[in-house]
């Protein structure tokens, strides 16, 4: 199947096509106009985003009148990390086979094409654009935190050390390979990433990352000895997230977007993005224990049991240690990518002033030796 090239290319014959291969219309019917809306420029620095509304001919019972189509990136530095992590695999594959299966809203695929041979990759979800989202500049309030979190202890208590993580092969561990080469990426993108946005860094955020570059890969090795293995979304963050208060079941009232970079892993990982990415400054030095204890809490009552062997004071020490690693996405993404506009730009530098802030604020070079 030929892909369009951009969002904005997608004709009607195209969706009639990928909706007949998702079994969503049959052959009676077909689309036959669609509108295009392009989305989170500026919000998804890998990808493309587009909403379309669509108009049928034939029998449409049960048809979208409107879906999310995800393209991959037409900026070649962008997409050529995405390749090189397997982002758009990773996420065709966690539609195809785990979504489903999740205890956590994602929205639902009406169409999946992965095709690795030609490196040709495209989503058609389901639109949630009528729920609230928050802008990650602005960010999340400690009750928005609190709801996402226990949104996400769910997710990392049902998969806790479970002997099914084996089975999820295409997701891969943290220490494998593609993963730990995100440490090169670091040390690559650095330079450019200081010289573009390294005046506007906390104090002691340069002398931090110099020291993290050299044991980059050793770090990432000793929070998987570290700690059980779940599945981890890899990007959870506010601009991935949309809620609905009005659901009446509270695992609907907070869906998670963007699955592209998830792997099988220590969850505090996540949590640490999270916090250290989506709230501000001031919000997460006044909550974020609080918020780390009802994490930790909400992942206990998800496993159904007590997490043996991994007491609170271990998660609060990895949390610390884990604020490192979340500089390694805004500093590639400021040093390696294109952030397509002002609000792109923007959200990277608030991503990277707050994580560095967060790791000096917890005293984290300590786990650097």
């Amino acid at each position: 199947m030929e892909l369009p090239l951009t969002t904005s290319d997608a004709t009607p014959e195209f969706v009639t096509r990928a909706l007949r291969m998702g079994g969503v219309i049959d052959s009676a019917t077909s689309v036959t106009e669609v509108e295009h809306d392009t989305i989170g420029v500026g919000v998804g620095i890998v990808g493309q985003l587009a909403r379309l509304q669509l108009r049928y001919e034939g029998v449409a019972r049960g048809a979208p009148g409107t879906v999310i189509l995800k393209l991959p990136s037409q900026f070649p530095e962008n997409r050529a990390v995405a390749d090189h992590f397997n982002f758009y695999e990773r996420e065709g594959r966690f539609y195809q086979q785990l979504s489903e299966k999740l205890p956590l809203r994602a929205p639902a695929c009406y169409w999946n094409y992965i095709d690795v041979t030609s490196n040709s990759f495209g989503l058609l979800l389901e639109d949630l654009g009528d729920r609230t989202m928050i802008s990650q500049v602005t960010g999340v309030d400690h009750v928005r935190a609190a709801q996402s979190l226990r949104a996400l202890g769910n997710l990392h208590g049902a998969w806790w050390a479970s002997p099914a993580l084996d089975s999820l092969d295409w997701m891969p561990r943290l220490d494998d390979p593609i993963n730990l080469a995100a440490g090169q990426q670091y040390r690559d993108a650095w330079p450019l990433c200081a010289e573009r946005i390294g005046d506007e860094l906390p104090a002691g955020a340069i002398m931090l990352a110099e020291r993290l570059q050299s044991v980059f890969e050793n770090l990432m090795q000793t929070s998987v000895d570290d700690a059980p293995m779940t599945v981890c979304h890899g990007d959870f963050r506010a601009d991935n997230l949309m809620f609905d208060d009005r659901a009446s079941d509270e695992q609907d009232r907070v869906a998670v977007l963007d699955w592209q970079i998830s792997y099988r892993g220590p969850a505090i990982a996540d949590v640490a993005n999270f916090l250290c990415q989506s709230l501000t400054v001031g919000e997460r030095r006044a909550h974020e224990h609080d918020l780390v204890r009802a994490w930790y809490d909400s992942v206990t009552e998800a496993h159904g049991d007590e997490l043996s062997g991994y007491t609170f004071d271990l998660a609060w020490d990895q949390y610390r240690r884990s604020t490192l690693v979340t500089t390694v996405y805004p500093v590639t993404a400021v040093g390696a990518m294109d952030p397509a506009n002002d609000r792109g730009r923007e959200l990277l530098l608030a991503m990277a002033t707050r994580s560095f802030t967060a790791a000096i604020d917890l005293d984290a070079g300590e786990f650097l030796g």
